[in-house]
């Protein structure tokens, strides 16, 4: 509303270009938080995963026997940002042989359900 001949902004043109600018600050600064959370979440979840991964290969080198014995344990996730986390071992028989047949096979899953990190694997008595 600038009159021809007047050298500056209008107080009204000011408070207006003013208010633009702080809606556009506060939602660029809601997206960075956002991004943030997740970013964290991921790397949280990619530590969780690399963790059960490691207790599954070590799970599966154990002979069957001592590795049926670990069902209904737990085992923790460290070094994320939010603290520890636990995860849990469920062994199931599959029931896919006779009963003390030596093909008798095993479901194992591991689970941290914190970060929804799911493995899950078959072992058979070979």
């Amino acid at each position: 509303m600038m009159r021809s001949g007047s050298k500056g902004m209008s107080l009204l043109e000011v408070m207006i270009a003013t208010a633009i600018v702080g809606i556009m600050c506060a939602g660029t600064l809601e997206v960075m938080v956002r991004i943030d959370q997740n970013n964290r979440f991921m790397y949280n979840r990619t530590i969780a995963y690399r963790a059960t991964h490691q207790a599954m290969e070590v799970l599966l080198a154990e002979d069957l026997d001592s590795m049926i014995l670990q069902n209904g344990n737990t085992f923790v996730v460290t070094e994320t940002t939010s603290g520890p986390a636990a995860g849990t071992i469920t062994i199931t028989d599959t029931n896919w042989g006779a009963a003390g047949a030596a093909d008798k096979a095993y479901r194992v899953r591991l689970e941290v359900p914190e970060y929804g990190v799911v493995l899950e694997a078959l072992r058979a008595r070979a």
